[in-house]
């Protein structure tokens, strides 16, 4: 599966848990766009992406692509390092359901 499309990206500097949202569209010549107005060129191999943004920031991001998931890594010449996962536009997401924790007993257990 190709990347081109958009993408929600989840960016968090500092992997802190406190993510940005940004949408990215890859286009087929290997160029990308996010909706805050930065672009760049991007790679695909099969199962990988790196993208990286046009001067003066060079910020970089690569990482594993699944069907219509990615995750990974982002660095900066600056010296700034993140964590990122992104999910294509249209792709079926489920919400986390909350459950009550399962207790099993096992045949070790003894009952009194």
């Amino acid at each position: 599966m190709s990347i081109v499309g958009k993408w929600t990206f989840h960016f968090s500097w500092g992997c802190n848990g406190v993510y940005t949202q940004d949408t990215v569209t890859f286009d087929s010549n290997g160029t990308f766009l996010d909706s805050f107005g930065g672009q760049g060129n991007w790679v695909e191999d099969p199962g990988m992406m790196e993208l990286q943004y046009n001067p003066p920031s060079r910020t970089n991001y690569s990482g594993n692509v699944q069907g219509s998931a990615m995750v990974g890594i982002s660095t900066t010449f600056s010296g700034l390092n993140g964590c990122w996962y992104a999910i294509k536009e249209g792709a079926q997401t489920f919400a986390r359901t909350e459950r009550a924790p399962t207790h099993e007993m096992s045949g070790a257990e003894s009952h009194s």
